[in-house]
């Protein structure tokens, strides 16, 4: 199972990373691969992403909800997708948990996603999607603190 793991400091407070991260609309730009983000409900959301991995390309229609939040420190989604066109499903648990940084005004955000995946996508092999899930972390991770510290 390919988990993304990625610790990363932000030069904001804790209260101003948890702003941007709840937000939708601020947040899906930061999502690698993100094509669409629809806000269903206050803890559920329809996202579309689109991955090549190894040899394949997936687009997985995602659907995510909010099932534990801890406001300014912890939240956990799982969601399901599905591509119809490669016979794939993904099943995903993110959790972001906030703390404070080394120095003030700072925060450190950890950032663990364990994905499970079925149907062909399955079958590139885990060392490919290792690989995958360090280079999307690493990529949401700079996303994310470029656009907070950015916007301050």
């Amino acid at each position: 199972m390919p988990v993304f793991d990625e610790r990363f400091q932000v030069g904001a407070p804790a209260e101003t990373v948890w702003e941007f991260l709840v937000d939708p609309a601020r947040l899906a730009p930061c999502l690698p691969g993100c094509q669409g983000l629809e806000v269903m409900d206050p803890k559920t959301y329809r996202v579309t992403l689109s991955i090549k991995v190894g040899f394949l390309s997936t687009t997985q229609d995602m659907r995510m909800t909010v099932v534990e939040m801890e406001r300014p420190r912890r939240l956990v989604a799982v969601g399901r997708g599905e591509d119809r066109r490669l016979g794939s499903q993904v099943d995903v648990r993110s959790t972001l948990d906030l703390s404070p940084g080394p120095t003030a005004g700072t925060t450190v955000v950890h950032y663990r996603s364990e994905v499970k995946v079925l149907g062909r996508l399955g079958s590139v092999g885990d060392a490919v999607m290792k690989v995958k899930a360090a280079e999307l972390a690493g990529e949401f991770a700079t996303r994310v603190r470029t656009a907070i510290e950015g916007a301050a």
